[in-house]
Order: structure tokens, then sequence, then C-alpha cells
């Protein structure tokens, strides 16, 4: 295939999932987890209730600190908090929903274009632990980056705001290389019923024979976070300019700009693995 085939076929594979936007059925699994993920919010902000002072208190003080307890250094750590209960919430309940929204836009991007919301929801669950073994696999190697990248940028993060943004830049052009090779395991697995090694494999395969479309493919949706990545680390600064609670403001809108990226990136994710696997 010639380098301009392939641009035709990102576009149309592109638009093809955003044409998908207009099919409200699409969007319940990406409702429902963007509900949770303000229910986790919500439970962090209000960590004091009898009901959850409990859990959420140890679970604060182990993660930041006694000084993360009171008011307002809560809300300056409260990003990094939410971020690490984030993480943990997508092992838990974020592969079904992932999983749930593949198989949607699988039978949706058939021919008869019916999505099967029953159908697909038991295959989430069914594919449950090999999609946990995916996502821990995956989540190990980002973080592991993640820590490289830090460690080694370490001197960046306490410059001026370009030079923070020069290395969040790089952080995440560079990450989006290592997800790449996960990017279709997920479709492998609920679409194609592959176990986790030939789920991973595929996706290695595809990846490196789509090596700039998948790229795009994920750095387009992470583009409509990536302005909240920057706010969050500038926590102190929105403290000291505005109320402590214009970051809890800040992370309701990332979690309902991150609904729509997650959408974009699993209905291109799913189109492009139909078209390679001849599936569609």
């Amino acid at each position: 295939m010639s380098a301009l085939e392939k641009i035709n076929l990102f576009f149309s594979v592109f638009l093809d999932g955003l044409k998908s936007l207009k099919k409200p059925v699409l969007w319940l699994p990406f409702l429902f987890y963007a509900l949770i993920q303000f229910l986790l919010l919500l439970a962090l902000v209000y960590f004091y209730a009898p009901l959850l002072s409990t859990v959420f208190i140890p679970l604060i003080k182990g993660l930041v600190g006694d000084f993360a307890l009171h008011y307002p250094g809560y809300f300056l750590f409260l990003p990094k908090i939410f971020s690490r209960g984030n993480l943990l919430l997508g092992g838990i309940l974020g592969i079904i929903f992932i999983s749930w929204a593949t198989y949607l836009f699988f039978s949706y991007f058939l021919p008869d274009r019916k999505a099967k919301l029953g159908e697909g929801l038991k295959v989430a669950f069914s594919k449950y632990f090999l999609l946990l073994g995916v996502w821990l696999v995956e989540t190990l190697v980002l973080l592991g980056w993640f820590f490289l990248i830090s460690r080694i940028g370490k001197g960046l993060l306490t410059g001026g705001f370009k030079r923070e943004l020069a290395f969040e830049i790089l952080s995440l052009g560079l990450g989006i290389v290592f997800y790449g090779f996960f990017a279709y395991a997920f479709a492998a697995i609920v679409i194609s019923g592959k176990n986790v090694l030939s789920g991973l494999g595929s996706s290695v395969s595809i990846y490196k024979r789509n090596f700039f479309s998948t790229y795009f493919f994920v750095l387009i949706p992470n583009l409509l976070t990536f302005p909240f990545t920057l706010l969050n680390h500038r926590a102190a600064f929105l403290i000291s300019k505005f109320n402590p609670e214009v970051i809890f403001l800040i992370l309701i809108l990332e979690i309902g700009v991150s609904m729509i990226g997650n959408y974009i990136l699993i209905s291109t994710l799913t189109r492009f693995y139909l078209y390679d696997q001849g599936l569609d």
C-alpha cells in the first residue's frame, strides 16, 4: 500500500469513527464509565464523610501524607489522588466498558449496523480476565516508561512553564509510541476471540504495519485531554489565583472531555482493526 493510500485509509477510518458519534446507543459504555468516575471524584472530595472516611483517609495519608487531609491543601493534591484512583478504577471496571464499547462498534460497523447491547456486555464479562491480563501488561509497561522519563526530566519539571510544556509534549509523544503496541489487543480478544498472548501479538503486528495511522489514532484523542495534564500540574498556581474548588471543576470537565476522547479512540481503533483483518 502506497503512502497516499495509507493516508486516505486513515481519514476514511477516522471519519467513520466520527460519523458514529450520532448513534446514541454507542455512547452508553462511555456515559456509564464517566458517571462512575464522577462518583469516585465526589467520594474523594467528601472523603471525610462517615461512610467514606474509614476507607479514604488511610489511602490519602498513604499517598500524599497528612497535609492532604486539610483544606485547602487537599485540593492541591486532588489531581494526583484522583489519577491514582482512576488508574485502579480502569483495571477493575474500565476494561469492561472498553470491551463493551469495542463490541458495540464491531457490530455497528458491520453491514447491518445493529449495535447489540446485551450481547456486547455478555462478551465483555466473559473476556474479563483475558482483558485484565492485557491491562496489567500495558499498565506496567506504561508506568515503567513514565517513571523513567520523570526521573530523566526531573529538572525540567522544576523549570519554567516552557520547559514543563516541552517535557509534557515529549512524554506524551513517546508514551504513545509504547501504547501503540497494545492498541488493538482488546479488539483482537473481544472480536476475534484470541487469548492474551495471541491478542498482544496481533496488536504488535498491526502496529508495525501501520505505525503512523495507529500513532495518530491515539494522538488525536490524547490532544483533547492534554491541556488538563498541564492544568493539573499547575494546581498550586490555580489555587493561588482562584478558589481551591476550581481544581474540582477542572477534574469534572476533564472527565467529560476524556469521555469524548475515549469514544473517538475506541471507535477508530475498532474500525481500523476490522479493516486490517478483513472483517468489514
